[in-house]
Formats: structure tokens, sequence, C-alpha cells
């Protein structure tokens, strides 16, 4: 039986997280105390127990002339391993576009854990969509295009403000995912778990910025910086996020933090329109970009 989660499950979900994905106890409490509703999590019950669940995170795509569309991203999709095998994980998929539909939401969004699960959510209907660029970087190659002086830390801006620059950015990107300011502000505690966080620079009407985890290879995981912001957001990278080579994603055909060295393009996310609705028209000089760390 598949139904929403009720109130008294979530010891239960953060067990089957746990056990799912090998995460530490830290970035599962953050989710479950920022993010987790009930009713934006389908549960499928065996014999009363939940055996599988995936939560679907409420987001929206843009559409031409400025329109958007409701949607929902599939997050943290797992099964029990005693359940594994049963088909309940393609059961919960196709419920969830039919709940999604049911409370107007047009498409449904998902970026596979592993390249091998791509095949797994073709076959429940997604089509492969998103597209980004990456690049790879050292120390040395950044701070070569970085401000020579160290950059004074100013406190974030308000999340509201970055989302409406993030939005900006993607508004001629048909297909794009938009997130709401809710959904930056945990990406930036998420990632401040992982030794990193968000680091803005330029003006405070409209700043760059780039969210990162730290390590021997630091992840930045989003890139928004205009080219006049990209040395002192670079200098900040840096001097916060010390580490011996960055690897950055960013919308693709936007201009990489390091003009010189290699960019790579690459498939990071599918889609599924819902009752029937039309895919995004796409340009291809503006393609669809999901971004975000809620991978």
């Amino acid at each position: 039986m598949i139904v929403p989660a009720a109130p008294g499950m979530e010891r239960e979900l953060k067990r089957l997280w746990l056990i799912s994905f090998q995460e530490e106890s830290r970035p599962i409490s953050l989710f479950f105390r920022m993010v987790y509703r009930p009713q934006n999590c389908l549960v499928y019950l065996f014999h009363g127990k939940v055996a599988s669940a995936v939560h679907l995170l409420p987001c929206s795509v843009q559409l031409g002339g400025g329109r958007t569309a409701q949607a929902h991203y599939i997050y943290a999709a797992a099964t029990f391993p005693e359940y594994r095998g049963k088909g309940l994980m393609a059961s919960l998929l196709a419920y969830a576009a039919l709940y999604g539909a049911a409370h107007g939401q047009t498409y449904s969004l998902v970026l596979p854990a592993s390249d091998s699960l791509y095949a797994f959510y073709e076959a429940a209907g997604y089509l492969p969509f998103f597209q980004l660029d990456m690049q790879t970087a050292s120390a040395h190659e950044l701070s070569a295009f970085s401000s020579p002086s160290k950059q004074k830390v100013r406190q974030v801006p308000a999340f509201a403000q970055l989302t409406r620059v993030r939005n900006n950015v993607l508004r001629n990107r048909t297909g794009s995912a938009l997130w709401t300011a809710d959904a930056l502000f945990y990406a930036e505690r998420s990632a401040r778990l992982y030794g990193g966080g968000l680091l803005s620079a330029g003006s405070s009407a409209a700043p760059s910025y780039a969210l990162c985890s730290g390590g021997k290879e630091c992840a930045v995981t989003e890139w928004i910086a205009k080219p006049s912001d990209r040395p002192a957001l670079l200098r900040l990278l840096l001097d916060r996020v010390p580490s011996k080579s960055y690897r950055f994603r960013f919308p693709a055909g936007m201009q990489p933090p390091v003009p010189d060295l290699p960019v790579q393009r690459q498939p990071f996310g599918l889609i599924k329109p819902l009752s029937c609705a039309e895919l995004p028209a796409v340009e291809t000089n503006a393609l669809p970009y999901l971004g975000m760390t809620l991978d």
C-alpha cells in the first residue's frame, strides 16, 4: 500500500536513509528538521511497515515567456534491503506521478545517484533533459585569475535576494529548475556540514555566489558568477575553503571560472511530464539546468 507519510514515521524514515546512503546522522537530521514534510513523502507499506520511501521536494520549472510550472524533485528514494527487487520503487515512482499531477504539478525531476540508475528512471518514464558544464582547476590555476589582495568576508546576502539572482540567470533557460529561498538556505546549511558553505561577492543588489563543500577536492556545486565578480569570488574561495583542487559545476555555456582550462559538458538529470504535459521547449544555446546540491 502506498500512502503519504504519517506523523511518527520519522524514525523509520531516518533509519532507511542511514542504511541506504551510508551517510552521517547530522545531514539526515538537518533534512528532517529543515525540509521534511509528511505530505511530501510517499511510503510503501509492506505488512504495515515502511519498506520503501521517496521524498517529493516542491520546485518549479522555467517556461517560455517568463511563465513557470509547478514540479517536484525526487529525493532520497530508497528501499530497505530486505524489500529490494520486488518492484516497490517502480510503483512509488508511478504513484508519485499521479500524486504530483493531483496536486497541480506538471513535471517530475530527478538526478540519479549513479549513472547506472539512469536506465531505471528512463524505464519509469523519465527522459534525459538537464545538462551542465564542469571544470576542474588547481589552487595555483585559480590564484592566477583571483584578486591579488584578500577580500574582506562579508555577510551572505538574504537568501531571497540570491534566489532572485539565480532565477534571473535561468530566466532564458527554458526547462531549468527553480528553487525557493528556503531550498537555497537548506543547501547552504548542508554544505556547511561538509566544510564549505556559500560565498558571495559583487554588488549587494546583484551578488555573485559559489556554493561549495570542502575536502581534498573542493566541490563547487553551484557557481553563479558575473565575469566582473569572478576575481573576488575566486579569492574568497581560495581563502575560505583551501584545497589542492576545485571542481566547478555551472550552467552549460556560462563563462567558466578559469577561461583557459577545458570544460566538460555532461548530462545531469531527467524530467518526466505529468498528465500528458509537453516537454519544455529547449534552446540549444541555453540548455536547461538542474543545479543545486540536492543530489
